[in-house]
């Protein structure tokens, strides 16, 4: 605000000389769908001019960049994005996606603000300004994802609401999960989205399947997008609705065949943007950022110029961002040189008029990576392997009728209960004879004694035991495991490593990738962490099945989910809100 923009506009009337000039380039103009020769003039990170052929330049800039006839199109925008997903720390986030022509991205840095709170959405803030990559965050509105059913390391009321609104880089309230509670008038819920109606900042939404009247509800609370639609019918209706759609493909879920077709019947896609939402180190590697959700909608028939609008001026028009999304005068100059309008890999990227990658190459000259972090796993209260046992107090010897966890799906994502005989042991449930079986702890590691064991059907486990403390969303440590010994030594390694990912196998660690930040987030670059990870891929499947998802324990304890969970107070009817007993009447 209040920018002194004398120098640009004598920059674009020739009069003093430009930083940069691409020329030579198939310029794709996002306002009006065309693509046309041009050459673009820049000075102090903006754009001066785009120059059509036969317009002369008046003076030669510094640079000259010859784009070999090849597209010149905006940096890409990240509408939704956990950089905690990536299981990097944000600069080294942005050193990841940057080569993939992600110039700005918006972060939910919901995932760290359970575990540290206020602290650790500065953490994301002040970390993220070491990378050239444009890290805007949004206040994480729901820390806990729903008090009373878990126990997470803070809790945000408006307060913290105001007050992280308050900082420099935040640009709204990150995702409302909590929409039960909004349609349903929940005090809490509308306390926070009337802190930012009053600020008039951005609400992002979270509304899987919701439809008709409890749509409309949220939707006139105030809160403006949606990036959990799994079917056209979803988009088709929020979008009547007026609210902005992120089109999403992450490392979980890509329902883009059928988004796409859906979008194809409707006319008008000035309300729709990209996300990744969750994307894995190795994913980023191999596959790209938002490129590949640009990639996989061309892929499916959406016209390239229109979501590589979506991909930029759409989403910078969804967070009111007026010099972001297009190359154009007055613009940031964040712009990347590609092949093909395909989502492939740029040959160049530039931030504020900046080369930050090339050739698929970050560029920037950052400072060294953080590498110093408390250690957050604060689970020292366990203390021998039987605090793993299933305590059955009124049956000493014989069988007791326990609530066994079923996954009702391959992904082992919903999951209900069914009773069952099981047989005890000196007051201890054991699995004897029963390979379908396993336990699952989760045990809090925010400093409260409190901790849940039950036993699982058909997770995968044959032996050993495998356990993280990246479990959405309060990430308390969950452990799978066949015997209590194997799963205190995956504590104990949890604990000196300062969180992770680890798979124990006769009492010995044979496979970890080691989170200290948070117990989320590596300082390494995302090939180390993706090579950490495939050596802990290589160790999960050698006591897991080859069909048990890699990250099952993640979402054990996510009460936001509709079936049964696992949090550190109990077993969660995630549909219902209600506890239910681990043992049966």
């Amino acid at each position: 605000m209040g920018e002194d923009r004398r120098r640009l506009a004598a920059a674009a009337m020739g009069k003093i000389p430009c930083d940069l000039t691409v020329k030579n380039v198939q310029y794709v103009n996002v306002f009006t769908g065309e693509i046309y020769p041009a050459e673009v003039d820049v000075i102090d990170g903006r754009v001066a001019r785009v120059r059509c052929p036969g317009e002369p330049q008046e003076l030669e800039s510094g640079e000259t960049v010859d784009g070999g006839g090849n597209y010149l199109i905006p940096g890409f925008i990240d509408a939704h994005v956990h950089v905690e997903s990536s299981m990097m720390i944000p600069e080294q986030f942005g050193r990841a996606v940057v080569p993939w022509g992600t110039t700005a991205v918006c972060t939910d840095p919901h995932e760290i603000a359970n575990v540290l709170g206020i602290d650790g959405v500065k953490f994301m803030l002040e970390n993220g300004k070491k990378s050239l990559l444009r890290q805007y965050v949004l206040a994480p509105s729901c820390v806990p994802a729903v008090p009373g059913l878990e126990n997470s390391g803070a809790e945000f009321g408006e307060k913290e609401i105001e007050e992280i609104l308050d900082m420099d880089g935040v640009v709204g309230i990150a995702e409302i999960m909590d929409f039960v509670g909004v349609y349903n008038g929940s005090e809490r819920m509308h306390a926070i989205i009337r802190k930012g109606l009053e600020k008039g900042t951005f609400l992002q939404g979270h509304a899987p399947l919701l439809t008709g009247k409890e749509l409309s509800a949220y939707a006139a609370s105030g809160i403006e997008s949606d990036h959990e639609s799994e079917t056209g019918e979803e988009i088709r209706e929020k979008l009547r609705r007026g609210m902005h759609i992120n089109l999403r493909a992450s490392s979980l879920v890509n329902h883009m065949d059928q988004l796409a077709a859906e979008i194809r019947q409707i006319p008008y896609h000035d309300f729709i943007s990209i996300c990744t939402d969750d994307v894995h180190a190795g994913d980023l590697l191999t596959l790209g950022h938002v490129n590949k959700v640009v990639r996989y909608g061309i892929e499916h028939g959406l016209d390239p110029v229109d979501v590589i609008r979506m991909a930029t001026l759409n989403a910078a028009r969804e967070y009111g961002f007026k010099d972001l999304g297009a190359v154009a005068p007055g613009y940031r100059a964040d712009m990347q040189l590609v092949r093909a309008l395909d989502g492939s890999r740029p040959k160049l990227v530039w931030i504020g008029g900046q080369l930050a990658a090339e050739q698929g190459v970050y560029v920037g000259e950052d400072a060294a990576p953080a590498m110093d972090f408390p250690n957050t796993v604060k689970a020292g209260w366990i203390r021998a392997a039987e605090d793993f046992s299933l305590i059955a107090d009124k049956t000493e010897n014989g069988t007791v009728p326990v609530n066994v966890i079923v996954p009702l799906d391959a992904g082992n994502v919903l999951r209900k209960t069914e009773r069952q005989e099981l047989m005890v042991r000196d007051h201890r449930v054991c699995l004897d004879g029963r390979e379908d079986l396993a336990f699952v702890c989760v045990c809090n590691r925010h400093g409260l004694e409190k901790k849940t064991v039950a036993v699982i059907q058909n997770f995968g486990l044959r032996e050993g035991a495998v356990g993280t403390t990246v479990s959405h969303d309060s990430h308390n440590a969950v452990i799978v495991y066949r015997k209590e010994e194997d799963a205190l030594v995956l504590l104990r390694e949890l604990e000196r490593m300062g969180g992770g990912l680890c798979v124990v196998r006769d009492g010995q660690v044979t496979g970890s990738v080691a989170l200290p930040a948070a117990g989320l987030m590596s300082p390494k670059s995302g090939r180390q962490v993706a090579e950490e990870f495939e050596g802990y891929r290589r160790a999960f499947y050698q006591v897991c099945g080859d069909d048990t998802p890699l990250l099952s324990c993640a979402i054990m304890s996510l009460t936001a989910l509709p079936g049964i969970v696992v949090t550190d107070c109990g077993l969660v009817d995630g549909g219902k809100q209600e506890f239910v007993d681990v043992f049966a009447d």
